[in-house]
């Protein structure tokens, strides 16, 4: 019995503000507003806990799987680690996320497309134990999300 063939972690649903806008076909935001990072529609596929068994040689084991962390590389050089995060409202106005954010300090007109590519690595554990002789013991996995994001920037002028 392999574990992958036991479980396969599905990609996080990316949830972000700004969201994408259907007239650009991306996400844009400014330099210095703050980002806001959460796991959409989590599923126990995606976020977990699921559990399975499996038999191999005579022995029986429980496994159990849970998302233990999101790790964010925004593209910019900047890694931020979270939770599940909590999802944006616009009663929020331009506060930071309170569990997982980011504020991009330059415009992404120098990368690829003009975009910062901004991806998700859901860190899982699995604990696992035999029913056969009560070992335990820890795995892990990680699936990985992505999405682009313009970052402009604002400037005012003083006529």
């Amino acid at each position: 019995m392999a574990l992958s063939a036991a479980f396969a972690p599905s990609p996080i649903e990316i949830g972000m503000a700004p969201k994408v806008n259907p007239d650009w076909g991306h996400r844009r935001s400014y330099v210095g507003l703050p980002i806001w990072m959460w796991v959409a529609n989590p599923s126990a596929s995606s976020w977990g806990p699921t559990s399975w068994s499996g038999s191999t040689g005579g022995q029986t084991i429980d496994f159990v799987a849970q998302v233990s962390t999101v790790h964010w590389d925004m593209g910019d050089g900047a890694m931020v680690t979270c939770a599940q995060g909590t999802p944006y409202s616009t009663a929020y106005g331009n506060r930071m996320s309170p569990s997982c954010g980011h504020k991009y300090t330059h415009v992404s007109a120098g990368q690829p497309g003009g975009m910062y590519a901004v991806t998700a690595t859901t860190n899982w554990t699995i604990a696992w134990t035999s029913r056969t002789t009560g070992e335990t013991g820890t795995l892990t996995a990680s699936a990985v999300s992505s999405t682009e994001v313009e970052i402009l920037q604002l400037q005012s002028v003083n006529t």
